[in-house]
């Protein structure tokens, strides 16, 4: 059984990326203009856009599963602390490269950061051998 942080995790994980993932595949235009960026409407662009945002569909169909089946918590976990942390570090290394960027990525790159080490250490902690006292 699933305790109520790895519940609470798996559902904040769930609902970030849900969100991000739709817009990007369905509202890319929308999403990227909330970071003042404009995209080129091509095909091209938009293929490379929408193609990572399925990726981060399959991470949350994956944890609204380990949501429901116990025996897929440790690989949903596994996979939201890969997607998440992936974005956040991708964000850190741009800083010094290319500048700070607008205060809604800062908020995502927090975001990404913060949740993607709490599911790592869930990870962690779950693999982590019990000891028996006797």
């Amino acid at each position: 059984m699933a305790s109520i942080q790895t519940k609470i995790a798996l559902s904040l994980s769930a609902l970030t990326l849900g969100t991000v993932g739709s817009l990007v595949v369905f509202a890319p235009a929308s999403l990227f203009e909330l970071n003042k960026v404009v995209l080129d409407p091509s095909a091209a662009m938009m293929s490379e856009i929408r193609a990572p945002g399925v990726l981060i569909l399959v991470g949350f169909a994956l944890a609204m599963a380990g949501l429901k089946d116990d025996r897929l918590l440790r690989p949903a976990l596994t996979l939201s602390a890969v997607l998440l942390l992936s974005y956040g570090v991708g964000r850190l290394i741009s800083l010094p490269i290319d500048g700070i960027p607008p205060v809604s990525l800062l908020a995502a790159l927090a975001i990404e950061l913060v949740l993607g080490a709490w599911c790592a250490l869930l990870v962690v902690n779950a693999r982590a051998p019990t000891q028996q006292t006797g």
